[in-house]
Parts: C-alpha cells; sequence; structure tokens
C-alpha cells in the first residue's frame, strides 16, 4: 500500500506493478481506478473544494473500495 498526496506520479507507480493499493489526494476529486493496482482518492471530508464530503474505506479481504459520504 502506497500513500501519497501529489498525483503526478500515480499512473506510473500504478503501471508499474509495485503495488497493490495506491491512495492519493491534492485534487480533492473521488478516482476510483481498479486494475492490477486498486488507485484511490477518496475526495475530501471536508468538502470546502467540491461541496461533496468523502472518504474512502478500503476492504483489503475483497480490494475494493467505498466511498462515502460524510
Amino acid at each position: 500500500i502506497l500513500m501519497l498526496h501529489e498525483p503526478d506520479e500515480v499512473d506510473a507507480l500504478a503501471n508499474s506493478g509495485a503495488y497493490d493499493v495506491i491512495f492519493y489526494g491534492h485534487t480533492h476529486e473521488i478516482d476510483v481506478r481498479r486494475g492490477d493496482t486498486l488507485v484511490i482518492n477518496p475526495g475530501e471530508a471536508c468538502g470546502w473544494t467540491t461541496g461533496r464530503e468523502t472518504v474512502g474505506i478500503l476492504d483489503l479481504n475483497a480490494m475494493d473500495v467505498e466511498i462515502v459520504a460524510l
């Protein structure tokens, strides 16, 4: 599992095959991509930028994420 803030390297890191899950932030926009690597940006908990207050809940057994509105 890799967690980082900036999205600049997310695609390259996901394509590297080195990680099962990548969490990132910065954009405050929800992004969930399912492939060999699960890529997750849960959005933003405060809702200041997008008007949506969200978090992500990762299920490691199922290797899936649920985006939940707060």
